[in-house]
């Protein structure tokens, strides 16, 4: 039988829950061994609920539990950075939710000491796992050469889920990362490249946090082909599809919510034929775990490493900039 992987949780908010979940369902393969959380109450519960043998305040007794060999990061935005650096030095796998870190600068850092020291970095990019994604990507070369992508990802958040959504230093502004994360990772995982220019438009419609909750991010590249995401908190119903357009066809992928905590299904249309329909089983976050597992076992690296999620972090920054600055921001080979 194959040994489970020790792991530990840290931070056991609102998304943790989503990790929680498969862990759970994973039991064959993983021994939830710890749960930190600066909120001592919210890790006793976590504990009691989802099995884990010891809980803590104090994230760093986590990293330092000589039986823990990988740790899920599931923190605010800003402690992304702070926490895979002791993690990686304290010689724990690392599964970070996405936004990977603030900036590209942070992200780098990250990936550098997880190399140092010879652990894995894999970056929660949870909308690259699903049946349906598989499948797009597989069908990709019958829709041509791709010259359009167009991703609409719009939700409804009347109120902050979650405090840390309110504070735009701890978000590192809100939706741009937030939603743009996902968004902006499926348009560099179809097309394969780099954008040469990016362009950012945002608005804030609900005052209830410092950040941008409306964002328009347009990408050009070299061949001209074109890329636009389309960002909101504030629009019900929701809307989340992407539209694949190519020389030879259109793709459509169009994803809902099911009645399960962080459940979601998917539609698939190829060239106007549905192909895919349905709840995604396992979850995207299964599906997740499932690849870090894997990826460790095999020692080999995961889909969305650290490293390759560097190329996500450079646009994330570039509409970033753009925002800022008010202009297009022109992206660098490297």
């Amino acid at each position: 039988m194959e040994r489970k992987l020790r792991l530990g949780v840290i931070g056991c908010g609102r998304i943790a829950q989503a990790h929680f979940a498969v862990i759970e369902n994973l039991k064959e393969k993983v021994d939830l061994i710890a749960v930190a959380d600066a909120d001592e109450k919210r890790a006793r519960e976590a504990k009691e609920r989802f099995g884990a043998k010891t809980f803590t305040s104090q994230f760093e007794e986590v990293l330092h539990h000589s039986g823990i060999e990988a740790v899920i990061i599931a923190l605010p935005n800003h402690l992304h950075h702070p926490v895979a650096l002791q993690a990686a030095m304290a010689k724990k796998h690392i599964l970070v939710e996405k936004p990977m870190a603030i900036n590209t600068k942070e992200a780098k850092e990250m990936v550098e000491m997880a190399k140092r020291n010879g652990v894995t970095l894999m970056v929660g990019q949870s909308r690259r796992f699903s049946d349906a994604v598989f499948e797009l990507q597989r069908r990709l070369p019958e829709i041509g050469e791709l010259f359009r992508i167009q991703i609409s990802f719009l939700v409804h958040f009347p109120t902050p889920p979650t405090g840390w959504w309110k504070r735009s230093e701890e978000a590192g502004g809100l939706i741009i990362l937030l939603q743009g994360s996902h968004s902006i990772d499926s348009i560099l995982t179809w097309i394969k490249k780099m954008p040469r220019q990016v362009l950012t438009f945002s608005s804030r419609q609900n005052t209830q946090w410092e950040g941008e909750d409306e964002a328009d991010i347009l990408l050009s590249f070299d061949q001209g082909e074109l890329a636009s995401v389309h960002l909101s908190l504030n629009t019900s119903p929701a809307v989340h599809e992407a539209l694949l357009v190519g020389t030879k066809g259109v793709m459509r992928l169009t994803e809902y919510a099911t009645e399960k905590p962080f459940g979601f299904g998917y539609h698939l249309d190829l060239n106007g034929k549905r192909i895919v329909s349905g709840e995604q089983v396992p979850s995207n976050y299964t599906l997740q775990l499932r690849e870090f597992i894997e990826a460790l076992r095999g020692r080999r690296k995961p889909v969305a490493s650290g490293e390759e999620v560097l190329k996500t972090m450079r646009v994330l920054d570039a509409a970033k900039q753009s925002e800022r600055e008010k202009r297009i921001v022109y992206i660098q080979n490297q």
